[in-house]
């Protein structure tokens, strides 16, 4: 009995399988097999078309690429180097004194041991033009570069009067006769040197100051006949002995002098400058003068003095 029932059972879900598969089968082939329609080809799908493959395209980039492109490395600015200017060296002049002459101007300026007149127009050791002089300064053009440079002028001298003028205008002259006036006594200046010389044999002449006035600077022209007398040297004297000190002896019978003193002190019966000279002709006087003096006391500001005498002396 029960070997009936499990045969009845086995066969009524084979029955039941069958039946459910001759149910879907029309429906399976109509949507995958079934007959070909006019317009069915271009209205069903491909397999291929359906069974598409994502793109892969990404895969093939670099591991930064995935989130964008990195960003390119900043640029190094190289500072190219800029040449410095050049530049004019310091002038190596320096102002010695002015000489009034009358109408005429003569401006003396030093360089090392040499003491010599400047006027417009002229050219220093081929490197400085002198373009302007005035009470300002002595305007010089470096031409190498181009450009200009001063030099500055603190006195002037009136070769007539023997009277210091101070470059600058009225307040500078009123500065210097408040110091004339303060002093109340201008400085005397005196020669010491043989009556007598003999002819061919050298002697000395010291020209010597007093003053209570702090003396810094003494430029100075002096003038002598070339055909009577040969200048042989010119040495400072003890005043200007720690200082500093330049001359010029010219042919035409001229001496330009440049003296200075380190500390600046009162020149009380100073020796300032001492010359050496030749005597050329016999039986003649020998003169001496003194053509331009300019004593200055601190910060440039002029010193007065009194007139100086001709130095003379007979040659035997």
């Amino acid at each position: 009995m029960r070997a009936g029932v499990r045969k009845l059972l086995l066969f009524g879900s084979l029955g039941a399988i069958v039946a459910f598969l001759a149910w879907d089968r029309p429906e399976r082939g109509a949507s995958v097999v079934g007959p070909a329609t006019p317009g069915a080809a271009s209205a069903q799908p491909k397999v291929a078309d359906s069974l598409q493959f994502p793109d892969r395209s990404g895969l093939a980039r670099s591991r930064g690429e995935l989130f964008g492109a990195p960003p390119p490395p900043p640029q190094q600015v190289v500072a190219t180097p800029v040449a410095a200017a050049p530049v004019a060296p310091p002038v190596p002049y320096r102002f010695a004194g002015m000489v009034l002459k009358g109408s005429e101007a003569e401006f003396m300026v030093t360089k090392g041991d040499l003491v010599f007149p400047v006027k417009v127009g002229d050219t220093l050791d081929g490197m400085y033009r002198v373009e302007s002089i005035g009470a300002e300064g002595i305007e010089l053009l470096y031409l190498p570069l181009g450009t200009k440079d001063r030099i500055v002028v603190s006195s002037v001298f009136d070769a007539g009067n023997a009277t210091p003028v101070v470059a600058g205008g009225p307040a500078a002259v009123a500065e210097s006769a408040a110091i004339q006036k303060s002093d109340g006594k201008p400085a005397q200046l005196r020669w010491e040197g043989p009556g007598q010389v003999q002819a061919g044999a050298s002697f000395s002449v010291a020209l010597r100051v007093s003053t209570q006035e702090p003396l810094r600077a003494a430029p100075m022209q002096l003038r002598f006949e070339p055909e009577v007398l040969e200048a042989v040297n010119v040495r400072p004297g003890k005043f200007f002995g720690k200082g500093s000190f330049s001359y010029r002896v010219n042919a035409e019978g001229s001496i330009f002098v440049g003296a200075t003193s380190e500390p600046v002190a009162p020149g009380a019966d100073a020796e300032l400058v001492i010359v050496t000279f030749k005597p050329l002709k016999r039986g003649a006087t020998a003169e001496l003068n003194m053509s331009a003096l300019s004593l200055q006391g601190e910060a440039g500001r002029a010193i007065s003095h009194e007139r100086v005498t001709s130095f003379r002396t007979a040659i035997q």
